[in-house]
Parts: structure tokens; C-alpha cells; sequence
């Protein structure tokens, strides 16, 4: 067999380094459910610790770094894997078409929209921030006399709750009348639906890109793709408001409607936390995936000459 040309060496090499990137991205993701699995038997292990005043916070804080390690790892892989798609060249077919996977698809709006990716996660996070309870600001109420603190203080609250919910801190300003309380689970639903909505947001932006770009008219499939899209990524974003503390969402909601009456209905809504999770995230996902298959048919209306 002859020596590859330098060409062909170049692409060879270039294909060995994408091959490495997606075994990165495995690993990772492999690392985050040892982690999760490693937080879980902990807490299975150890629940006195978890349920019980004024012991030893060794095991709640040890579940939290599990918990931020394999949220980092998962990070990790999903960039590994973006960074490995976007890398991909567009594929020409036999009939001079486009071709090009969701993941590529995916990974180019992403990156070619940072900035305002990263603007609507700061918008949506914010707002999220106060709906769920993360932030909190009660210009009526008297904080040294319902939480009993005079001055700025925080402290750090390990009991009690399963990995996730502890430990929680509290931070008080209260001649603000300002609040924050930083619950891990809160925090990281935050990230990841801000993100998302911000990633929804960006592939909205190259659908409407590539559709001027290719002259589609008014009324075609791939608007009302576009529409469908929309609407699933606005439901979902809905839906995450209540994932992190659904009764916190649930209480500042009601309580402009029906007054005392949030109280209770905030309590039933607080128990269908896992299926609102279970419904708001699957949406988001959902709703890129949608816009990029649409994006996709774009592209296999577009020829090479």
C-alpha cells in the first residue's frame, strides 16, 4: 500500500483527534454517574446524619462535593461532545444536497450565538432566581423580628433533607430586606434551564438565519416548525420555573390570586416536584432537537453547484 499523502495524513489526523474527544466525553459522563451513584450511597448509608440537628456536617458536605463534581463532569462531556460536532464538515450527498447531523447543527448555533446565549441565561436565571426563591426580597417584612438577625449575616443550614436540598445557605441583608438562600438543587436547575432556554433562543435565531438565507417563503413546513418550536421551548421554560422549588413558584404565583389560599395549594404543588422536573427539562431538550431537525430540512434544500 502507498504512503498517504499529506492531505490525507491531515484528515487522518484530524479524525483520530475527533475519535479522542468523544472517548473524553464518554469518560466524563462515565466519572459523573460514578459520582452521583458514589453521593447516593452516602446518603443511604448515613441518613442520621442527614436528618438529625446538630451533628456533624461531614457527610451532607460530602454528598455536595459529589454532587458539584459530577455536575462539572456532565459539563464537561456535553462540551467535549459540542466541541467535537461543530468540528465535523457538512457532508455533500450524491445529489449535491447538505447533510448534517442534529449534533452538528446544534453545536454551530451554540457557538456562533455565545453572546447571546450568554445574555439569556443571566435574563432567564435572574428571573428564576426570584420565582424560585433563591433570591428573596420582602420589602414588608421585619427580618430581626421573623428571622431574627439585625445585621448582614449567612450561615450554612445541614440538616435536613436528602443530598441536594442540604446543605443550604442563607445569606440576610436586612436593612435591604434582601435575602439569598442557595440550595443545591435550586442552583443547578437554575444553570441547566437558563441554558437551555438559551440554547432554544440560539436555535431560533439560525432557523431564522438559514431560512432568509435560503428564501424560504411564508407558510412552508419548516415555519411552522419554527412555531411548534417556539411554543415547546416556551412551555418548557414555564415548566422550569417550578422544577427547583416548585412551592416557592407555586406561593409567589397564587398569592397575588387567591391571598391565603397559595399556602395549601403551594404544599400539593411542592410533592409533584419530580414530575414537574420530569416534564419541563424533556421539553427544552425536546424543543432543540425539534429546530434542528427543522434546520436540518433546510439544509437538504440547498445544493452545491
Amino acid at each position: 500500500m502507498g504512503e498517504l499523502l499529506p492531505d490525507d495524513k491531515r484528515k487522518s489526523g484530524e479524525a483520530g483527534l475527533l475519535r479522542s474527544k468523544y472517548w473524553l466525553s464518554e469518560i466524563s459522563l462515565l466519572l459523573a454517574l460514578i459520582s452521583f451513584t458514589g453521593m447516593n450511597i452516602i446518603y443511604a448509608e448515613n441518613k442520621i446524619d442527614f436528618q438529625t440537628t446538630g451533628l456533624s456536617p461531614f457527610y451532607p458536605d460530602l454528598t455536595l462535593s459529589f454532587l458539584i463534581l459530577g455536575s462539572l463532569l456532565v459539563c464537561l462531556s456535553a462540551i467535549y461532545y459540542l466541541w467535537v460536532e461543530a468540528r465535523k464538515p457538512i457532508e455533500i450527498g450524491k445529489d449535491s444536497r447538505m447533510r448534517r447531523g442534529i449534533g452538528g447543527i446544534v453545536a454551530e448555533a451554540i457557538f456562533q450565538s455565545r453572546r447571546t446565549i450568554s445574555a439569556v441565561v443571566i435574563i432567564y436565571g435572574l428571573v428564576f432566581a426570584f420565582l424560585d426563591g433563591i433570591l428573596i426580597y420582602q420589602p414588608t417584612v421585619n427580618f430581626a423580628y421573623i428571622y431574627g438577625v439585625a445585621n448582614p449575616t449567612a450561615f450554612v443550614e445541614n440538616c435536613c433533607g436528602p443530598p441536594g436540598y442540604i446543605p443550604v445557605g442563607l445569606i440576610y441583608f436586612p436593612a435591604q430586606h434582601f435575602g439569598i438562600q442557595l440550595i443545591p438543587l435550586s442552583i443547578l436547575t437554575m444553570i441547566l434551564v437558563s441554558s437551555l432556554v438559551g440554547v432554544n433562543v440560539a436555535m431560533l435565531i439560525s432557523s431564522i438565519e438559514k431560512s432568509k438565507l435560503l428564501r424560504v417563503n411564508k407558510g412552508t413546513g419548516s415555519s411552522i416548525v419554527g412555531k411548534r418550536s417556539i411554543l415547546g421551548g416556551a412551555v418548557g421554560a414555564a415548566f422550569g420555573v417550578f422544577t427547583g422549588c416548585p412551592s416557592c413558584a407555586a406561593a409567589f404565583f397564587l398569592s397575588m390570586l387567591v391571598g391565603t389560599g397559595a399556602t395549601a395549594f403551594s404544599l400539593t404543588i411542592g410533592k409533584l416536584q419530580p414530575v414537574i422536573i420530569l416534564l419541563s427539562i424533556p421539553l427544552l431538550f425536546a424543543s432543540i432537537i425539534w429546530q434542528a431537525r427543522g434546520i436540518r430540512t433546510l439544509l437538504l434544500g440547498c445544493t452545491i453547484v
